[in-house]
């Protein structure tokens, strides 16, 4: 990833990649188009769309910067937005999701205010569909003006606390480019889980906070990449390579993560990821995950019938419930 040219001070680059998007995309381009802060530019990387998403972005002209690429997955589309960013701070945004109006200016003045944070981020409203299909936004709180609150559970020196959750939602994001520039992009090799991996790294370098209040509204869009079951468990690759390059302590926080505490978390990814490829009939990863933890903690009964149904599918794949006969 190389820097496109230098960085405008005050300008914040957004970042949206896109796939097949266009049923959603003109709704969050309005919205950051909106937004009260006034010195924005809009990159979009249209990552290989098949549906109309590019006719979307011609429509909005000289308003938004357009990166036409073959696909190539989410996180070789945040790297090319990255190379095309000019502003001095940089925020992401999913192409279907939307931001509050005073999102961009909230998250600026936090970071002018506290020069040693180099992340901030926002509390986010999931939205989910109405019964008829249609997605309707409901009235939140605006945000603060600068000097807002923060979380504090959620802010200050996070990699310890971010091992065992990713609190960050990636539209909520907002960054320093001197710090993108830092960490030298999206990791390529994640599909799912480059941006946990991301503020990951960006937490051993910078402050993180959070505001205490809702910047964007989440939606929850049925078949999305963050709601499908892989193949790998990202989540889990992501933690134990942050593990395995600073291990369970953070010098700058003065603090370390019970080691324990880890292993089970460890544990409780292996059987979520064992109870979602069950459910979607994978039943060889689903029994390699259950079998892993019950090797180590055989004594955890309540894995077992779950475990047994998974080597059962797994060893007789053509077994199904009894068919009627006519």
């Amino acid at each position: 990833m190389t820097r496109a040219e230098p960085r405008q001070a005050g300008l914040v680059s957004v970042i949206i990649p896109a796939y097949n998007a266009a049923s959603y995309l003109p709704q969050t381009l309005d919205s950051v188009l909106a937004q009260d802060y006034p010195h924005v530019e809009v990159i979009v990387v249209n990552d290989g769309s098949k549906d109309n998403t590019l006719d979307v972005l011609r429509g909005y002209g000289d308003r938004i910067r357009v990166v036409d690429q073959a696909n190539a997955g989410p996180p070789r589309a945040r790297n090319a937005g990255l190379a095309a960013v000019r502003g001095e701070f940089v925020a992401f945004l999913d192409a279907d999701d939307v931001w509050l109006p005073s999102k961009l200016s909230a998250q600026v003045g936090h970071l002018r205010a506290h020069p040693d944070v180099g992340t901030v981020f926002t509390r986010w409203q999931v939205w989910p569909a109405d019964a008829d299909g249609v997605f309707r936004i409901s009235a939140v709180s605006p945000l603060p003006v600068v000097g807002g609150p923060v979380v504090a559970e959620r802010s200050g020196w996070m990699y310890t606390k971010l091992l065992l959750e990713c609190h960050l939602l990636t539209t909520t994001v907002m960054m320093r480019s001197s710090l993108v520039d830092q960490l030298g992009g999206f990791d390529v090799d994640l599909f799912n889980g480059d941006d946990y991996d991301f503020w990951l790294r960006a937490s051993r370098e910078a402050k993180v906070d959070q505001l205490d209040a809702i910047g964007a509204y989440y939606r929850v869009v049925p078949g999305s990449v963050s709601r499908k079951a892989r193949p790998v468990n990202y989540e889990r690759v992501v933690i134990e390579q942050a593990l395995k390059r600073w291990g369970l302590t953070d010098p700058k926080a003065g603090t370390a993560m019970d080691a324990r505490v880890m292993r089970d978390h460890i544990h409780r990814l292996a059987i979520q990821f064992a109870y979602d490829h069950l459910a979607v009939g994978d039943a060889a990863l689903a029994w390699a995950s259950y079998a892993e933890v019950l090797r180590q903690r055989p004594w955890r009964l309540s894995l077992w019938p779950a475990a047994t149904k998974a080597l059962a599918k797994r060893v007789f794949p053509d077994i199904g419930p009894p068919r009627c006969r006519h």
